[in-house]
């Protein structure tokens, strides 16, 4: 007896034998196993009807379905189930404008929208009112205000071939094919300045809607409308040449020929780094002007600065004033006053000359200069 009082002990359950033990495992794992597989097939009917529920038929969800837990068939592991269409969520076309260069793109997300979205819409009037909700501006909101001035989408456009037909007059070219037949064959389509793949690019796009077939004379197109630079680094490939019919080919050996190209272009335009000599740097030191002498003398040539080592800073003399032209001197005799000399040399006297000189024959006016 405890201080606490007097208290019943539990009696401990019989030992059992191993034999009995593994008996009583057996029983609880298939009793796990049975509530295991109805759990299983009850998910899968639930599963079953809200598959049918979303799609639409009612007539698969029977309330008089069998209850019965049946055994899940497996799956082969080849043929995995399919997965239903409302996993899908895609994404709703971008708001169109109306201008004819995002028509095909349009369009194109409209057409992948319906393709990924079976079931969604009653009837093609939905499909249609679906489709101008995203026509919002300029010329793709009049054509929307055109349509509700009939009344109603229906009465507009009975069928949906008839909203096709008059959207592709109102925001399509009149021939696609055409109009990028008659750009291959001018040269509005030539590489002009572009990258090589805004290039390929364009002239792909030109190709797919003329509706070209591959061949030679595409890619000569091709090599005619590129860089001729390019054009004539391909024409003299002779090893691994593509062939002159396959145009994708042409395509690929393009741009890996056009990637070395400005490779080689880049490594050869720039310029070696200057290498910094080990001596000190010279630098121009200008000599100091000398004073005029007092006689005039003509200025004499600029004296070449001497080569020193450089000091911390460099300071320039200012330079002398340079002497102003001056008048120039007239030397030409003809400008000038003549000197009148009408005297004859021989008499000294005026009115006519020594040759004219009356006296010329007179011995007594003839002087002889004697030696001294």
């Amino acid at each position: 007896m405890s201080e606490f009082g007097d208290f019943d002990t539990p009696s401990s359950p019989p030992a059992l034998t191993p034999e009995e033990r593994l008996a009583s495992l057996e029983t609880t794992i298939s009793a796990l196993s049975h509530t295991q597989t109805s759990n299983s097939a009850t998910l899968d009917r639930i599963s079953s009807l809200l598959d049918t529920l979303i799609l639409g038929n009612p007539s698969a969800a029977s309330p008089a379905a069998s209850t019965t837990p049946a055994t899940p068939a497996q799956p082969s592991p080849t043929s995995p189930p399919p997965r239903s269409g409302s996993h899908i969520r895609p994404s709703p076309p971008p708001t169109y404008d109306g201008a004819r260069s995002g028509r095909r793109a349009f369009w194109n997300a409209c057409q992948l929208y319906f393709s990924l979205t079976t079931g969604q819409f009653t009837d093609d009037h939905a499909r249609i009112s679906w489709v101008l909700s995203f026509m919002q501006h300029g010329r793709a909101a009049d054509f929307v205000g055109r349509v509700f001035q009939c009344g109603s989408v229906k009465r507009a456009f009975p069928t949906w071939d008839d909203f096709v037909s008059n959207f592709e007059k109102e925001f399509f070219l009149f021939d696609e094919v055409a109009d990028a037949a008659l750009i291959l064959e001018s040269t509005a389509y030539f590489q002009n300045g572009r990258t090589i793949d805004e290039y390929i690019d364009s002239f792909k796009a030109l190709w797919v809607k003329a509706d070209y077939p591959d061949g030679r004379h595409l890619v000569l197109k091709f090599r005619r409308g590129m860089d001729p630079k390019l054009s004539k680094r391909l024409g003299s490939i002779t090893t691994g040449r593509p062939n002159d019919s396959k145009i994708e080919d042409w395509l690929a050996i393009t741009r890996s020929q056009d990637f070395i190209m400005r490779t080689e272009e880049d490594f050869h335009c720039r310029t070696p780094p200057t290498i910094p000599s080990a001596s000190r740097p010279t630098a121009l030191v200008p000599v100091h002007p000398v004073a005029p002498a007092l006689h005039w003398r003509p200025s004499a040539q600029p004296v070449a600065p001497a080569r020193v080592s450089a000091p911390t800073h460099v300071v320039y003399a200012p330079r002398a004033p340079a002497l102003s032209p001056g008048v120039p001197m007239d030397i030409d005799r003809f400008t000038g006053r003549p000197v009148r000399d009408d005297k004859c040399r021989r008499c000294k006297q005026p009115g006519h000359f020594w040759r004219d000189c009356p006296l010329r024959f007179d011995s007594r006016t003839t002087s002889l200069r004697r030696p001294s």
